[in-house]
């Protein structure tokens, strides 16, 4: 595993270009054990975090974190881990500040991945880079420009392309528990809460990978780079065309010609 991890971070790294590093995360059962030095928001920040907060301090600080219950600032992560009851939450008790139709609250609240209650205890979160556990999937932010490199290499051989279903906000059920339980490729639009409260910038989206496509999404962005219809930096070819320049600039070319 360590090696296949290895290649899909070099593959991301040459060909998608990130500026912050792709991340690890592992949805950890009881008894699971990890090895790695790791941070607890709680114990060892001082105090505790939402999981979007930890998913960009890993990305960006490079941080080894460790989700468990206590450490959750918003408990909207913890009904996608299925450590707290979602009763509430599918009652639609904060679904008012997006929607007003009884209905539509119930769709909306019902649409979101979670697991079952128990199933995990932890999140962990390193990056690829140094991961040293067995992750269920990578999650990699980029500019619209980088994810559609993404996006190619993962339709190559399916063809139909992804669905990537959006509310706008919770994005943080699809990569604790859509893509894990789906075990499908998604992206997203940061939601509202992400950006308000853990820094995602304006030109931000993210990709999720699944742990059974780590090596065909290696090959694939490969293949795609070999066959050269789209690159990250995309090249503009209109630096190749003969410029539309301002026709005043014209007199020179014809005092030069006078000389």
């Amino acid at each position: 595993m360590l090696n296949t991890l290895k290649n899909l971070n070099d593959a991301l790294v040459k060909i998608v270009k990130p500026s912050t590093f792709p991340v690890a995360v592992r949805l950890a059962k009881k008894g699971d054990k990890l090895d790695q030095k790791f941070k607890r928001p709680a114990a060892d920040l001082g105090n505790q975090l939402a999981a979007c907060q930890g998913l960009n301090i890993t990305r960006i600080f490079g941080w080894t974190l460790s989700f468990e219950l206590e450490d959750h600032a918003c408990p909207l992560a913890a009904v996608a881990a299925g450590q707290l009851d979602p009763h509430e939450f599918l009652s639609g008790a904060i679904a008012d500040l997006y929607q007003d139709d009884p209905e539509a609250i119930g769709r909306m609240e019902s649409s979101y991945p979670r697991h079952e209650a128990g199933t995990v205890e932890q999140i962990w979160l390193s990056t690829l880079e140094r991961c040293e556990f067995d992750p269920d999937l990578v999650v990699v932010y980029g500019s619209p420009a980088q994810i559609l490199v993404l996006i190619h290499a993962a339709n190559y051989g399916r063809g139909e392309g992804l669905g990537t279903p959006s509310t706008g906000r919770f994005g943080c059920a699809a990569w604790i528990a859509g893509v894990a339980k789906s075990d499908e490729y998604d992206y997203m639009v940061p939601g509202s809460g992400e950006r308000v409260f853990a820094g995602t910038q304006d030109h931000e989206m993210s990709f999720m990978i699944p742990r059974s496509r780590f090596v065909s999404i290696t090959r694939n962005l490969e293949i795609m780079r070999k066959k050269g219809t789209y690159r990250y930096p995309v090249p503009n070819m209109n630096i190749l065309c003969r410029p539309k320049i301002p026709e005043k600039y014209g007199e020179l070319w014809i005092n030069r010609s006078k000389t």
